[in-house]
């Protein structure tokens, strides 16, 4: 494998793309271990799950997404990954779920999957119910899937019953796929299509709906959501960001309490972040309340998992993995001897007097690319 673009955003200190997500994953076992088994855990039981993950800057809280988001791919998850860029106006429910969709994920496609699957629910339905509802109107297609298909009333069946009609009429869902990835849609289109409920006021009812409607196809497992640079929530206004809390509150509520299944949410942020209680969380006592440790210990079970420091060991097996990869991807021969060198010299670089290894990974590897760049254009160096 070449792994030359992994180096170039190593270089340029930017995300890694996440076919390499793998490699960058070290000293990290325990975080690796509990997202494995709570993946395992929602395919098994169908319940929600929230993991927070704190670290600072440079400790591979993204690569760890990526890694969570290979994990549940493996296992029929979708995905979407929410960065600083869709924060702006989640604390409203349309926008929320809105963003959820505009980035949602399947492995296997490269576009947004959201049509591929209503088209194949469409499909099913068409093919259990055709001789039924081929004559019927959208608001006899609405009754009829919430008689016999168990769908909820409200946003959702009025989607699923209008998508339906137009997919068994030949004709194009285009307003519909729109309006959930957040296109700017006037109501009075929708209404045309018999649409009377909207995100706004149904949003959480339409995502617990949404989720079983996917996992009726017999494909889908679940959905990761992951929420990336949460720290930079501080930024926002005050009233924007109070707002903000109060709609993470509402997830915490809903998703571990059991009143919306099937998601596995990700939270990645900083430790400055949680404790801040000008900005941060600890601002908002009705979410902190929810979040923090009562014993300030650290399990498996923890909500918040605090991302530590590498180990001398970690080190070690980070020169050791990089001096392999990129021996492979520059075709030079470092050496047994000098990958000793650089394991002694990067322990002694990036240990502090106890011994401890006090620096972000992201630095350390950094440096060592640095170093492994020199030899390949100086080997006698």
């Amino acid at each position: 494998m070449d792994y030359r673009p992994m180096f170039d955003a190593i270089r340029a200190g930017v995300a890694i793309p996440e076919e390499y997500a793998f490699n960058m994953i070290i000293g990290r076992d325990n975080e690796k271990k509990l997202i494995e088994n709570d993946v395992d855990y929602i395919s098994q039981t169908n319940m929600s799950k929230i993991r927070i993950f704190m670290g600072d800057y440079g400790y591979g809280k993204t690569t760890l997404a990526k890694y969570a988001i290979s994990i549940a791919s493996q296992k029929a998850f979708l995905y979407s990954l929410l960065t600083e860029k869709d924060y702006k106006g989640i604390y409203k429910q349309d926008e929320f779920f809105k963003t959820i969709m505009r980035n949602l994920k399947f492995a296997g496609f490269e576009d947004n999957p959201l049509e591929f699957i209503m088209n194949t629910w469409a499909e099913k339905m068409e093919k259990k119910h055709g001789e039924n509802i081929k004559a019927f109107n959208i608001e006899q297609i609405g009754k009829h899937l919430k008689n016999e298909e168990k769908i909820s009333g409200g946003f959702l069946i009025d989607i699923c019953a209008a998508y339906l009609y137009n997919f068994i009429n030949k004709k194009n869902n285009n307003h519909l796929l729109a309006y959930l990835y957040g296109d700017k849609i006037e109501k009075r289109e929708l209404r045309q299509y018999g649409v009377t409920h909207f995100l706004e006021d149904d949003g959480w009812n339409f995502l617990d709906n949404f989720m079983s409607l996917m996992r009726s196809l017999g494909v889908i497992q679940g959905l990761l959501l992951v929420m990336d640079e949460l720290e930079n929530l501080r930024q926002c206004r005050s009233d924007i960001r109070g707002k903000t809390y109060n709609h993470l509150r509402d997830i915490f509520d809903k998703l571990p309490g059991g009143e919306i299944r099937g998601i596995y949410s990700i939270w990645l942020g900083t430790m400055d972040w949680l404790e801040d209680a000008s900005k941060g969380i600890k601002s908002y006592s009705a979410l902190y309340d929810r979040i923090k440790s009562e014993t300030q210990v650290q399990t498996s079970e923890s909500i918040v998992i605090e991302m530590g420091y590498l180990e001398q060991k970690d080190v070690k097996e980070v020169v050791e993995k990089f001096v392999s990869l990129y021996e492979e991807s520059y075709s030079t021969n470092i050496g047994s001897e000098k990958l000793k060198q650089i394991q002694k010299h990067a322990v002694s670089k990036f240990s502090d007097s106890q011994g401890d290894i006090s620096i972000a990974p992201r630095r350390i590897i950094k440096w060592l690319v640095e170093v492994l760049d020199k030899l390949k254009d100086s080997p006698g160096s």
